[in-house]
C-alpha cells in the first residue's frame, strides 16, 4: 500500500460497505427486469425454447422437437465481428506529445492486447451483447514476475454478465460516464483464509441474517466478494506554473513537489483557480468488511460496457440483444415440425388389400407393411364367375399411404421466413438449384444483411475506444520506470525500446528519452477488416502488380521483400528477411530495430566495408586503365611498324620506276620492254601471283 492509498484508512469500513450495499440495491431495483430476460435469451439460444404452457402447447406428451436456428444466425453476426475487430491508435494533441512517443504508446496498447488475449475479452461481450443486449470486459494491473516490481497491464474478460453491477443512470453504451460499478464473485472460504489470513471471517448463519440483501453476500462453504470501484471528487486548487526555461505546465496542491519545493527551483506561480479533482477508488470486501483497497491511475473505473440495444422507456432503459425478437418465430418454426410429426405418426402404414383367405397360412402378411421381405407368398384364390365360369383373383395391391397436406410445409416455410427477416437477414439465398448468382452480387447481398446489425459492430468500436483511453491514463503511471520495453508494430512485428532512460546525447542537459508521462493524446479508431484479412488482398494485389511490366520492375527494385512477407507460406518470412537486407532502406529498418550497441557495432563494420568497396574499386578502376594503355601502346607500335614498311615499299617502287625512266632515255631502242617494264612497276603492291613487290 502505496502512500497515497494509506490517505483512504479516514474512510470508515462501516461507511464503504453500507454505501456498496446500497448502490447494489439500486442496481438490482433498476435492472432486475433486464437481467431477467437476459437470462431467458442465453437459454432460448441454447435450445431451452419450449415454455409448456398449456394455452400454447397442443398436448403435454408432445415431443418437443428444436430446429435451433436462433444459435446459428447470432453466430453469424458474431464471427462477422470478429472479422472486422476495431483497433484502437493514439495520437498526440499538445502539451509536449510526440509522434515518435505516440507510436511507441500505440505498439505498448498492442503489447498488451497481445499479451492479455484481448479478443477473447472484446468476443465474449460482442457476444452477450448481441445474444442478451449487453456485455463486459475490465483492466487490472499485475506484476511481471514474484520477483519484480515491473508491472503490465491485462485485458480479462467477464464471462459472466451478472455479476457486473454498474451505476444504472450510465448514458453512454461504453460506460465510460459510470461514477460507480460492482464485480461481485464468489471465493471458497479456504481460499479467502489463505489470501486474507487477518480478515475477519463472516460465517453463514440462518438465524443471525441481517436481512435478504445481506444473506446474498454468503454461504456455508463460500464467501462472496465485491470489487467495489467509485470516483471520488474532491476540491482542490489548481496552480499553473513557468518554468525556468519558459515552459508552463499545472500541479494541484496535493501533488509533489510541493509549492515551496516548486518555488525553490526557480518555478514562478501564474495563476490558481478551484478544480475538481477525479480519484478512482477500488475496494475489495466481504461480507462485512473492508479486506484490501487501492487507488487506480487515471480517472475511468476500468470495466468497458458493450451495449447492444437500449431503449428508454418512462426512464426505465430496457436492454435487449437480437435472440428477443426471434423466439416467437423460432416457436412457431418448432411448433410446425412438431406438427408435422404428429401427422406423419398418425398417417397409418402403407397396408396391403387382398381377398379372403389370399393370406391363409402365411403370417408374414400381418407386418408385411412394415418388415421388408425378400419374397410374399399369398395363396390363390378362385371364385366362381357372374357368367358360370371360374376365375382367379389378382394377387394383394399395396394401398397408397395417405400425404401430408400442403399447408404444413407451407406454414413451416413461411414461419421461417419470417424468423431470417427478424434477424435481420432477409436477403438469404433462396435461389433454385440452378440459378447463378455472381460473386459480386453475393458480396452486395451480405452487406445489405449486415447493415441490419452493424449498431452491435458499432458499439463494440465504442467499447474498445474506451479502453485505449484509459490505456492511455495507465501507461504512464504503469510504464512509468526505465526499461526495455516490448512493442508491436503495426503489421505484427515485436522489437525492443527503452523507456523512460535518461538522455545522454547532452549531458548538460537533463532529457529523458521516450519519456511516457509527457503529451497530452487522444485516441481515434480504425476499423475494417484486420491484418491477416489485409495482408492476404495486399498479397493478391501485389502479385496482380507483377504482371505489369513498368510496375513489377519498380516493385522488384524497391520492395522484393514485401511481396514474399505478404504470402502466407513457409520460410517466406526468412526468405524476405534475406532480400530486405539487400536494400538500402530494408538495411536501414533492420539497424533501427536493433539495440544501440549492435546498431554501432554494425554501421562501424558497414563503414569499414564500404571504404574496402571503394578502394577496390579504385583499383580495378587502375588495372584497368593500365591495360587499356598496355594496348594502346602496343597498337601504336604495330601500326607504326606498318606504317614503316609501308613507306619504305613504297620508296623502293618510287626508285625502281626512276630507274627504269632513266633507262628509257638512255636506250631509245628498248622502248617496248621499258614500257612493259614500266606497266609492270605501276601495278598496285601485291598485285601478280606473289606478294612481293617488283
Amino acid at each position: 500500500m502505496s502512500d497515497r492509498d494509506k490517505d483512504l484508512n479516514a474512510v470508515k469500513e462501516e461507511d464503504i460497505f453500507n454505501e456498496a450495499k446500497e448502490r447494489l440495491k439500486i442496481c438490482l431495483d433498476a435492472d432486475d427486469d433486464n437481467r431477467n430476460r437476459a437470462r431467458l435469451d442465453l437459454k432460448f439460444r441454447e435450445g431451452d425454447q419450449w415454455d409448456h404452457d398449456v394455452v400454447t402447447t397442443a398436448s403435454e406428451e408432445s415431443p418437443e422437437i428444436t430446429i435451433n436456428l436462433t444459435d446459428s444466425m447470432v453466430r453469424r453476426v458474431v464471427n462477422n465481428m470478429k472479422q472486422q475487430r476495431p483497433r484502437g491508435k493514439c495520437h498526440p494533441v499538445g502539451d509536449g506529445a510526440d509522434v515518435e512517443i505516440a507510436q511507441i504508446i500505440n505498439g505498448i496498447g498492442r503489447h498488451i492486447e497481445y499479451r492479455s488475449e484481448a479478443s477473447v475479452a472484446y468476443d465474449t461481450a460482442a457476444d452477450m451483447a448481441v445474444t442478451c443486449g449487453v456485455g463486459y470486459w475490465r483492466l487490472v494491473s499485475e506484476y511481471v514476475a514474484e520477483n519484480s516490481f515491473d508491472q503490465e497491464i491485462r485485458i480479462l474478460p467477464i464471462r459472466n454478465i451478472f455479476t457486473v453491477y454498474m451505476e444504472p443512470s450510465a448514458v453512454m453504451p461504453s460506460g465510460q460516464d459510470a461514477t460507480w460499478a460492482i464485480i461481485s464473485v464468489k471465493m471458497l472460504k479456504d481460499e479467502y483464509r489463505r489470501r486474507y489470513p487477518k480478515a475477519d471471517m463472516t460465517d453463514f448463519s440462518g438465524e443471525g441474517a441481517r436481512d435478504k440483501l445481506t444473506r446474498e453476500w454468503e454461504s456455508k462453504l463460500e464467501i462472496r466478494l465485491a470489487e467495489y470501484f467509485r470516483i471520488y471528487e474532491r476540491l482542490e486548487t489548481l496552480n499553473l506554473w513557468r518554468s525556468t526555461a519558459g515552459h508552463e505546465f499545472t500541479k494541484f496542491d496535493s501533488d509533489k513537489p510541493s509549492t515551496d519545493e516548486l518555488k525553490e527551483m526557480g518555478n514562478t506561480l501564474i495563476e490558481s483557480r478551484k478544480a475538481m479533482r477525479k480519484e478512482v477508488q477500488w475496494f475489495k470486501l466481504n461480507g462485512l468488511k473492508v479486506v484490501d483497497r487501492r487507488i487506480l491511475p487515471g480517472q475511468w473505473i476500468p470495466i468497458i460496457r458493450c451495449e447492444g440495444n437500449a431503449v428508454d422507456i418512462d426512464g426505465k432503459i430496457v436492454r435487449r440483444g437480437m435472440v428477443r425478437a426471434m423466439e416467437d418465430a423460432q416457436r412457431m418454426v418448432n411448433y410446425g415440425e412438431v406438427a408435422k410429426i404428429k401427422r406423419l405418426g398418425l398417417t397409418p402404414k402403407a397396408p396391403w388389400i387382398g381377398a379372403e383367405g389370399q393370406f391363409d397360412g402365411h403370417p408374414e402378411w400381418d407386418d408385411a407393411n412394415m418388415k421388408a421381405y425378400s419374397k410374399l407368398v399369398y395363396k390363390p384364390v378362385i371364385i366362381s364367375g357372374p357368367m358360370g365360369g371360374d376365375q382367379l383373383l389378382p394377387p394383394p395391391m399395396r394401398q397408397q399411404p395417405a400425404q401430408i397436406e400442403a399447408g404444413f410445409s407451407e406454414f413451416v416455410q413461411g414461419m421461417r421466413t419470417n424468423l431470417v427477416a427478424l434477424a435481420g437477414m432477409p436477403n438469404e439465398p433462396q435461389q433454385t438449384q440452378n440459378e447463378a448468382i455472381s460473386g459480386i452480387a453475393l458480396q452486395r447481398r451480405d452487406s445489405l444483411s449486415d447493415q441490419s446489425h452493424f449498431h452491435y459492430y458499432d458499439n463494440q468500436t465504442l467499447a474498445i475506444a474506451q479502453t485505449w483511453r484509459i490505456l492511455l491514463d495507465w501507461i504512464p503511471h504503469y510504464y512509468s520506470d526505465e526499461r526495455m520495453q516490448r512493442i508491436i508494430g503495426e503489421d505484427g512485428t515485436p522489437k525492443l525500446v527503452q523507456i523512460n532512460a535518461p538522455d545522454t546525447a547532452d549531458p548538460a542537459v537533463k532529457k529523458i528519452k521516450n519519456d511516457l508521462s509527457v503529451g497530452r493524446y487522444d485516441v481515434v479508431m480504425d476499423t475494417g477488416p484486420g491484418y491477416e484479412t489485409k495482408r492476404e488482398e495486399g498479397a493478391t494485389n501485389l502479385i496482380n502488380l507483377l504482371k505489369i511490366g513498368p510496375l513489377a520492375e519498380m516493385v522488384v527494385k524497391t520492395g522484393a521483400d514485401l511481396i514474399f512477407r505478404a504470402l502466407d507460406y513457409p520460410y517466406m518470412q526468412e526468405l524476405a528477411d534475406r532480400i530486405m537486407a539487400a536494400n538500402p532502406e530494408g538495411m536501414e529498418k533492420i539497424l533501427s530495430e536493433l539495440p544501440e550497441r549492435a546498431q554501432a557495432i554494425v554501421k562501424s563494420m558497414s563503414a569499414q566495408i564500404q571504404q574496402m568497396q571503394q578502394v577496390i574499386q579504385q583499383l580495378q578502376l587502375e588495372n584497368k586503365f593500365h591495360m587499356g594503355k598496355a594496348q594502346l601502346e602496343a597498337q601504336t607500335k604495330i601500326h607504326d611498324t606498318n606504317t614503316r614498311a609501308q613507306t619504305a615499299r613504297d620508296v623502293e617502287d618510287i626508285k625502281a620506276g626512276a630507274s627504269l625512266i632513266e633507262k628509257r632515255f638512255q636506250h631509245p631502242n628498248e622502248t617496248t620492254t621499258g614500257q612493259q617494264l614500266l606497266a609492270v612497276g605501276e601495278q598496285p603492291t601485291g598485285a601478280g601471283n606473289g606478294n612481293a613487290s617488283p
